[in-house]
């Protein structure tokens, strides 16, 4: 099943293998900017095999409820991923929580784009499941993504010391929170 929704700039779609090529090149494209913020990935992460698998295995995650996966474009260039989103260990009662993640392509940063597809993300996730808190680590030097964090309504709620292995060490990350007001 195929979930695709748009916000005033962008086209939001939720995990397809139909997007297997445009996500392989997504990340091909990016493999050196994304390098310091997400685990080391060998050659064979930026296969077409590999990429078709992982989006095999989102779309199990979506249908069974325990993450939902979103990849946007342009309206104008739908063929082109700049951007994914991810809310991943999707939390029942008593938590009602998820862990919410995103990147954008490298040329794409400055316009507002990741903003813009989170909140329609984050506002598409709440439609559909019952979360009443949105948990989400940032670098402590990646100032761009806190303010996007903060754009969205998220409130930084304390430090997470070496927290996240990254570049071959523990790096120390912030946690900020979104809190659903309408929950229940």
């Amino acid at each position: 099943m195929s979930v695709s929704f748009e916000s005033e700039r962008l086209l939001i779609r939720m995990s397809d293998v139909k997007f297997t090529d445009a996500l392989l090149d997504y990340y091909s494209r990016n493999r050196d900017f994304f390098s310091h913020a997400e685990p080391a990935r060998t050659d064979a992460y930026y296969t077409h095999d590999v990429q078709e698998r992982i989006l095999q295995q989102e779309m199990e995650n979506i249908e069974n409820s325990v993450s939902y996966y979103y990849y946007y474009s342009l309206k104008e260039d739908p063929d082109t991923i700049i951007g994914s989103i991810s809310f991943v260990r999707i939390r029942k009662m008593p938590y009602f929580s998820v862990i919410f993640g995103y990147d954008l392509d490298e040329h794409m940063q400055g316009n507002g784009y990741a903003t813009e597809a989170c909140a329609a993300s984050i506002k598409h996730i709440l439609s559909k499941q019952e979360i009443h808190r949105i948990e989400s680590r940032v670098r402590t030097d990646n100032q761009k993504s806190i303010r996007v964090l903060e754009r969205l309504g998220f409130v930084f709620e304390g430090d997470e010391f070496k927290s996240i292995y990254l570049e071959g060490e523990f790096r120390d990350h912030y946690r900020y929170a979104y809190i659903n007001e309408d929950f229940r």
